[in-house]
């Protein structure tokens, strides 16, 4: 009996080695992408709202759209606000679950706004993850 139980320790202990959790930076890479599927399917479509995660620990999303955006669109984006509400709570809300310490949004004329702990002078440095 004891054998046994010894093999099927060896076993679990395998197949838990085989499987490791995903790693914070893996999984906020993912959201991005699960972030830019959420836009293209949505009303919002037509923009090209894309995400990527960036920064040392991947934990800023950069926000990227194919139009001119102005403050109140991208504020409503941000906090949700109407028909720019995506998903539920805004991209503050996302951000937030998914352990973003900020964002950055940059339209079309590569202007930039930010929330949360990210600076503009930051994001100009900022690689992008995965």
């Amino acid at each position: 009996m004891t054998r046994s139980r010894s093999v099927f320790l060896i076993v679990l202990l395998l197949a838990c080695e085989s499987n490791p959790k995903p790693s914070p930076v893996d999984l906020r890479i993912a959201a991005a992408r699960v972030f830019t599927q959420r836009y293209a399917s949505s009303r919002l479509a037509a923009w090209k709202v894309r995400a990527a995660a960036a920064g040392r620990d991947c934990d800023v999303l950069l926000v990227d759209t194919s139009i001119i955006m102005e403050d109140s669109m991208v504020e409503a984006l941000h906090y949700g606000g109407g028909a720019y509400d995506v998903g539920g709570g805004g991209v503050e809300n996302f951000c937030r679950a998914r352990a973003f310490r900020g964002v950055a949004y940059k339209d079309s004329t590569a202007r930039i706004w930010t929330y949360g702990d990210v600076t503009p002078d930051e994001v100009q440095r900022l690689r992008r993850c995965g």
